[in-house]
């Protein structure tokens, strides 16, 4: 329903105060309580104009198809995901976030341009997602009169509450509790049903069923799927034919016109069906029922509780609809049937049940008798403070600052675009070193406080390799105690994690300053991989992360491909003797390739480095050993410290991908 619009301004002090409702055609228990509402506020001794708009179109043509559509079509076709939505826009806060700034980003300014241009003096929503617009339409000065807004169901009320809203209207004192908790005290007031006044005016059944051409004697059912004809109707009908003391079975199909067609095929040999698709009917098909089977709740409860008329909730268990008609039904005001065979006790239990409706009607008109939602409309007061225009822009300024940080603090701390960023800085990580010694470097990576006791072990067997101790700094006597033995520490940053990354730099300088490493030098990256910000620090050190050609488990099986001289390969320990016997077994194996396990210093230095011919070359050649003496000696270095191969060498290292 929309009333001419008002030109111009009037003055607030003189003629009729005007009231604008927003709506929406989501549903009709929406429209229905605005339609409602309207008719009582014109009834009403106190001059008022009102003006029904449909909310979501003045909110653009955007959001329109997109909710009112995608609604639709998920109740009709795809129910389970509209559960799935609305348990996350119940449960997960950043969801429900989300959901309201896209809501007002794309919303708000259509909707006060449609507010000032009828110039109100009250504004009333009577949908959610409209509410949601409203109130911060309200919190920010955009919208300066009171806004009122109706809540109809009994639970679920995340969106129908908002702080931004002066005054909720609510159907059920058990909800006022509730709407309090979200949008602050004094934020609420009970009222009388929002209903048409024809659902309480007396009316006799026999009547009713003779104005609308249907049998006197029996039963008399009404199955409805709400305005748009949702829910297991088809299935209800078939139960209620098997029930003999039915005499006629009422099915609304609102405005699903499909949904009509197809229930007229397929219950044509059916005399006792009647299909009906949106009526204006509803208050005698009511009166004359002896119970409501209904799928969505809401208003039409409303109304045949005021009728009388029992109510089983049955054939759509999703969303909304779920949690309000259980709530409603641990309140007794309907019955809920999860199955056919419910279905049918439960209506046949109503059949029994005349004192008892009659009871419930009564307890329904004492809730008529209390305060009407137009008195609290049309002396709706203005509660909201509007927030200052500083703090919005200051709120504006800390949310981006904080987008900004949470969006580079997850890029610098996840790997997942790492790779693009190797690509860009120019890093390799080194997998493979070019040579014809028949030679493999081995890192052992191992819990700092068994590396001491692990390397003497390999030292009695004969094995030298590269080891790293979890990123630690290593102490003097350590380091002293390794180059003894023939071992070398390889420097390490630590696991990625968030915020990690920003003790890289510092990590790496402090190990290459414990075991005499300047300028370039190797150092192994985590296992699950560098992340940007590692990649990033490491490379200001002029660090060259180390991933290998391969990384196993010392306990583990050994790996079905064949190791190549060149090769890196990172073995896990975990210090056990069990670790101990696994390394021997891989360097065992590599023995079975001829191949020889070495530090990873010893391949990078060695004279028989040969230019590579494939793969991903690295920018720089390969790192060399920066000690002299150890060179000469052939004893290990006292620290992975890379430097350009001579020329004459032709060396250069690969970082290949495996």
């Amino acid at each position: 329903m929309r009333r001419r619009k008002r030109q111009g301004n009037s003055p607030r002090s003189t003629g009729p105060r005007r009231v604008l409702i927003l709506s929406a055609d989501v549903g009709e228990g929406h429209a229905a309580a605005a339609r409602a509402l309207a008719q009582q506020i014109e009834e009403s001794p106190s001059p008022a104009e009102v003006t029904i708009v449909d909310g979501l179109d003045a909110m653009g043509s955007l959001l329109r198809p997109v909710v009112e559509d995608g609604y639709r079509v998920q109740l009709r076709f795809f129910p389970w995901t509209y559960t799935a939505i609305y348990w996350l826009l119940e449960h997960v806060l950043p969801v429900r976030m989300v959901a309201r700034r896209l809501l007002c980003l794309l919303g708000s300014r259509p909707l006060a341009r449609v507010i000032a241009a009828y110039d109100p003096d009250v504004v009333v929503s009577t949908y959610p997602a409209v509410t949601v617009v409203l109130a911060r339409l309200r919190r920010i000065g955009e919208v300066r009169c009171p806004t009122v807004a109706t809540i109809t169901d009994l639970t679920g009320l995340f969106f129908w509450a908002q702080p931004g809203i002066d005054m909720h209207l609510v159907m059920y004192g058990e909800s006022m509790r509730s709407v309090e908790r979200i949008a602050g005290r004094g934020s609420v007031q009970l009222v009388r049903p929002l209903i048409s006044a024809e659902f309480l005016q007396p009316r006799c059944p026999m009547e009713a069923r003779r104005a609308l051409e249907l049998p006197e004697e029996g039963r008399m059912v009404v199955v409805s799927g709400g305005g748009w004809g949702v829910g297991d109707i088809a299935g209800a009908v078939g139960e209620f034919i098997r029930v003999s003391e039915v005499s006629s079975i009422v099915c609304l199909a609102g405005h699903n016109d499909q949904l009509a067609t197809k229930l007229r095929l397929a219950f044509a040999d059916e005399p006792r069906v009647h299909v009906y698709g949106f009526t204006d009917k509803m208050p005698d098909l009511l009166a004359a029922a002896d119970v409501l089977v209904h799928s969505t709740g809401g208003v039409t409860c409303l109304e045949a509780k005021a009728a009388g008329t029992p109510v089983v909730s049955y054939g759509l268990p999703v969303g909304h609809a779920r949690l309000n008609t259980r709530a409603m039904a641990a309140l007794d005001l309907l019955l809920l049937a999860n199955d056919t065979d419910e279905l049918r006790e439960h209506v046949q239990a109503s059949f029994a049940s005349g004192e008892d409706v009659q009871a419930e009607a009564t307890q329904l008109s004492q809730r008529t008798q209390g305060p009407t939602a137009v008195d609290a409309v049309l002396q709706a007061a203005r509660r909201v403070r509007p927030i200052p225009a500083w703090q919005l822009r200051l709120a504006a300024f800390a949310t981006w600052v904080a987008l900004l940080f949470g969006v580079g603090s997850w890029m610098m701390s996840t790997d997942e675009v790492t790779a693009v960023a190797s690509k860009l800085l120019h890093v390799h990580p080194l997998v493979h070193v070019n040579t014809s010694q028949p030679v493999v470097a081995v890192i052992v990576h191992m819990p700092a406080r068994n590396v001491a006791l692990v390397a003497s072990e390999l030292a009695a067997r004969g094995i030298h390799v590269s080891l790293a101790d979890d990123a630690g700094v290593p102490s003097p006597g350590r380091i002293a105690a390794l180059r003894a033995l023939g071992d070398e520490l390889l420097p390490e940053v630590p696991a990625s994690a968030l915020l990690r990354w920003e003790r890289t730099r510092g990590t790496l300088r402090s190990q290459a300053r414990a075991l005499g490493l300047h300028h370039s030098f190797y150092y192994l990256q985590p296992r699950g991989g560098l992340s940007v910000g590692q990649l990033v620090l490491a490379r200001t050190t002029g660090a060259t992360p180390v991933r290998g050609t391969l990384r196993l488990s010392a306990t583990g099986p050994l790996p079905q491909r064949s190791m190549r001289a060149g090769d890196v390969l990172v073995v896990e320990l975990d210090g056990s003797p069990a670790s101990v016997l696994g390394l021997e077994r891989i360097v065992a194996w590599l023995g079975s390739d001829r191949l020889s396990a070495v530090p990873l210093a010893r391949l990078t230095r060695s004279p028989s480095i040969s230019a590579s011919s494939s793969g991903d070359r690295a920018n720089s050649a390969a790192p060399m050993i920066s000690s002299k003496s150890d060179a000469q000696s052939g004893a290990p270095p006292r620290g992975v410290d890379p430097k350009r191969s001579p020329s004459s060498r032709g060396a250069s290292t690969t970082g290949t991908t495996v």
